[in-house]
């Protein structure tokens, strides 16, 4: 089963670009980039989106085989109770159906546009 962070090193490698030049096309610093790569850590469904987009590839393309989504324990931010039981360095895995993965993945790429049009208008907006 590959990972996350294999996925990309093997986009990233059939592209030819390396991991400056992605990094530059989706927003984010190289390192950042390559923590992603080498599965220290995930990135945010938005940078997915941006890759998916830029790759021309579904997102589910990121999900493992099971199509599982893992969340490690120090990404997850918040004052419930659940959330802040969850021990250090471990992971919370969820099995979604398939029709629940599907409405998440669109309403997670409708996210994405909203906050794309959102960028553009306060750009335009600093503009006057």
């Amino acid at each position: 089963m590959a990972t996350l962070g294999a996925k990309l090193l093997k986009l990233r490698l059939d592209h030819k670009l390396s991991q400056t030049e992605l990094a530059e096309i989706i927003g984010v610093s190289q390192n950042a980039y390559c923590r992603w790569e080498s599965d220290k850590c995930k990135p945010q469904t938005e940078n997915l989106f941006k890759i998916s987009q830029y790759y021309q590839v579904d997102m589910k393309e990121f999900l493992d085989d099971s199509g599982t989504i893992i969340i490690t324990s120090n990404e997850v931010k918040g004052g419930n109770i659940f959330v802040n039981n969850i021990p250090a360095n471990n992971t919370v895995n969820f099995q979604l159906s398939a029709e629940l993965m599907e409405n998440f993945l669109k309403t997670q790429e409708q996210i994405s546009k909203i906050l794309d049009s959102q960028v553009q208008l306060i750009a335009e907006l600093m503009k006057k």
